[in-house]
């Protein structure tokens, strides 16, 4: 480096319009760095396989494919699917059901991609001893996808109870959201973060959008989407007359019960649908209203970078709010088709991963 520089050469300013670049990388050598490297690139592929398993878990759920393998980690005895006529006699002569292969196949094809993500989080469990970061939430993250394994197997051993496949479901985001933390965390590191005004009001509207994806969890697992075939009205009436409450939201029936299909009663069915439609509101009020203080609270950041992340989330935020509600309307209308409800899933999916990133962003301290 030359020593020639003058001495307004050699001071670095700060500008309002940069972030701190204090905490140096280490050097491209360092045993350390490759690490960090390849466990951010590892927790970008664990969170968009992530993404794939809880859309495509949707599209199991919405195909009756739950039970399309009535065993579990395997598929009639085998790790795929019986496909020759002696295969699946044999199959069907000892599990004493139909065999479905299509159904069999979303179901293991799903088995496989989830499999492969608890491996993605497994290397990036090692990569975080490694660097000595990360550690805690790796770890959460390895014990959350263990739990999300066991759940994936009550789910076929309790026959689609629906308390267990609305918590795979929920876990099955938590994992996601979980990722989608870590990479922040990697990629845009927050030296100075705390609960403000805004991050409080953040994590509130998180916490109603949750209610508001378990409640629809709990719709589909009931089968009781169709339980309101129009819009904006539910069975022709502003509030059904024929609504039951208190039977639509038993947690627990007893084992040995077979829940394809759903066995509750119609009056049960619309009070969960309604229930999802009204909470919908309160949801729509607190996400509008975290877009437009997460906006304004941009402005007020020190540093543009940090207030640029924060205001593009909020505003993808509300995007996909707009998103979601349309994708409602015409899943409604349309009579509940296959691609409309997998998009309704999925973009419940974005819409908390969003305003998981609001959260993130919303903590950072100037």
């Amino acid at each position: 480096m030359s020593t020639n520089k003058t001495l307004a050469e050699q001071i670095v300013i700060p500008s309002k319009t940069t972030e701190s670049t204090s905490n140096n990388k280490p050097t491209k050598s360092s045993p350390n760095n490759n690490s960090a490297v390849w466990m951010q690139r590892t927790t970008l592929l664990a969170l968009l396989l992530a993404t794939v398993v809880v859309v495509f878990g949707a599209f199991v759920r919405l195909t009756d494919a739950g039970l399309g393998c009535p065993d579990w980690p395997g598929c009639y005895g085998l790790f795929d699917v019986p496909q020759t006529a002696e295969e699946i006699a044999l199959a069907e002569s000892t599990f004493d059901v139909a065999v479905e292969p299509q159904k069999a196949w979303n179901e293991m094809i799903h088995r496989y991609l989830a499999s492969t993500l608890g491996f993605l989080i497994l290397i990036i469990n090692v990569f975080a001893f490694r660097t000595k970061k990360h550690r805690v939430l790796s770890i959460a993250l390895l014990g959350m996808v263990i739990f999300q394994g066991m759940l994936g197997m009550w789910t076929v051993t309790l026959l689609l109870k629906p308390v267990i496949v609305m918590g795979h479901l929920l876990g099955g985001l938590t994992v996601t959201s979980m990722l989608l933390w870590l990479w922040f965390k990697q990629k845009y590191p927050i030296n100075r973060y705390g609960l403000n005004r805004l991050s409080s009001f953040a994590l509130i509207a998180l916490f109603v959008l949750i209610v508001q994806i378990a409640l629809g969890g709990w719709t589909s697992t009931n089968y009781a989407a169709t339980a309101c075939p129009d819009f904006p009205t539910c069975q022709n009436q502003i509030w059904p007359d024929d609504m039951d409450f208190a039977e639509g939201f038993v947690m627990w029936r007893g084992l040995g019960v077979n829940y394809e299909g759903g066995v509750l009663a119609t009056p049960a069915r619309i009070a969960i649908h309604y229930t999802h439609r009204l909470w919908a509101i309160t949801t729509v009020i607190f996400i509008m209203l975290l877009g437009i203080f997460a906006v304004k609270h941009s402005k007020q950041m020190r540093f543009e970078n940090a207030g640029g992340r924060l205001r593009n989330s909020a505003l993808l935020m509300k995007l996909l709010l707009i998103v979601q509600l349309v994708v409602a309307i015409v899943m409604i209308k349309s009579g509940f088709k296959l691609g409309i409800s997998t998009a309704h899933n999925a973009f419940a999916l974005f819409l908390l991963l969003a305003t998981v990133a609001v959260v993130y962003f919303s903590r950072e301290n100037d």
